[in-house]
């Protein structure tokens, strides 16, 4: 009962930020609840559709979009999964080569070594949750490794938020916001 009991009117499993922004656009337009969904890993329920509506499925929006080899970035959108990123699927092998950290755990990209323990989560899912695991205390969590990300807000506005440089002081830090909130004030695209 504590996961509501209603199921979903739709699913949709969008494939684009622009798919997703129509979508935002008509549910705020006619007041539908809309929960996101990756791959469902997550213990709290937090994108279990509590009370109908539609749900935004991200899974097929799990391309790697680009690697930034002098600034030890990557660009993915958020149906990535971790696993894929730490094992180096898909991963330019120079990419691959960057190194691990020494800990336990196996390959891990330089630049996003909290490793959470579930490796099928999508990281989209560890954007919005903040994830991290045991290395949390030593790196830090998610939030300390994301430095830039595209939204969708409820309106169906698309957003960006935070830089792809390390230092910038332009304006409020909007992107730490973002990040942890689940999908309540906007959908994490890249």
């Amino acid at each position: 009962p504590i996961y509501g009991k209603y199921y979903p009117e739709v699913v949709c499993e969008v494939e684009s930020t622009e798919e997703v922004s129509q979508i935002m656009r008509l549910c705020y337009e006619n007041n539908i609840p809309v929960t996101t969904r990756g791959a469902g890993t997550g213990l709290v329920g937090g994108c279990v559709p509590v009370m109908g509506g539609v749900v935004i499925a991200t899974t097929k929006m799990n391309k790697i979009l680009g690697y930034d080899l002098d600034n030890y970035t990557v660009t993915v959108q958020p149906g990535v999964l971790l696993q894929q990123l730490l094992n180096g699927l898909g991963v330019q092998p120079a990419v691959a080569e960057l190194g691990d950290h020494g800990d336990a755990g196996g390959q891990v990209l330089k630049g996003y070594p909290p490793d959470p323990g579930e490796k099928l989560a999508t990281l989209g899912g560890n954007v919005s949750t903040n994830a991290s695991g045991m290395r949390g205390v030593k790196y830090g969590a998610t939030r300390d490794y994301v430095k830039a990300m595209t939204v969708v807000l409820p309106t169906g506005e698309i957003t960006h938020f935070g830089s792809s440089v390390s230092k910038t002081s332009s304006g409020y830090n909007l992107l730490h916001l973002m990040i942890g909130s689940e999908g309540t004030l906007g959908i994490i695209k890249s």
